[in-house]
């Protein structure tokens, strides 16, 4: 049987010039066929190569082994990427519904800014119609109504061009451009005062 000497380990290389001298001692020892080892040296010659053989087997379940770690490195390195890449993807998807959820309640905010202005302004409206149901006959009672009635008039164009300012409003679902809230309320503390007035003349 021919041998591959470069297939072998290192091992049975170093082993391999005292296998051949064996072999020639025990031909050189043998004194009737010198082409015939004796069985003390194939003995010795058949040990050295199971060392070798066996040294090579353990080299081979090293790197058996040492491989297949290597895989199982790969492979939770990969489920690490894949966990953080959920994980990123997860945090992406909270601050887009945090995002979705403060524009929805800035938008409720709005709707219910306009309802309140828009319930002012038909309580205006009322008011104004039944105070010229009331204006009597009475000069000066009239002409406070009549006051009054203007005031309110007056009062509800600031609250109609108010609403107007609610189409532009910033994140928060405040206006952009500043209410006059003074100015609001000094129409209607007016407008309160000539009606108190004229229901004063009304009286007398």
């Amino acid at each position: 049987m021919m041998m591959n000497l470069y297939r072998l380990t290192p091992q049975l290389r170093r082993a391999l010039p005292l296998v051949v001298a064996l072999v020639f001692a025990g031909c050189a020892s043998s004194g009737t066929d010198q082409n015939v080892p004796d069985q003390s040296t194939v003995i010795e010659a058949q040990r050295i190569a199971d060392q070798a053989a066996a040294a090579r087997a353990v080299e081979e379940r090293a790197r058996i082994t040492a491989a297949a770690a290597e895989r199982e490195r790969q492979a939770a390195l990969a489920r690490q990427q894949e966990a953080e890449r959920r994980a990123q993807a997860e945090a992406a998807a909270q601050a887009e519904r945090e995002v979705v959820a403060r524009a929805q309640a800035a938008e409720q905010r709005q709707r219910q800014q306009e309802a309140a202005q828009q319930a002012r302004i038909v309580a205006l409206e009322t008011e104004i119609a039944a105070s010229r149901s009331r204006a009597g006959g009475v000069t000066a009672a009239n002409a406070k109504l009549e006051e009054a009635i203007a005031t309110a008039e007056q009062l509800l164009d600031v609250l109609t061009a108010e609403q107007l300012k609610y189409g532009n409003t910033n994140a928060a679902g405040e206006p952009v451009d500043p209410l006059q809230k003074d100015l609001i309320a000094d129409l209607e503390a007016r407008k309160d005062n000539l009606k108190r007035e004229a229901q004063a003349l009304t009286q007398q």
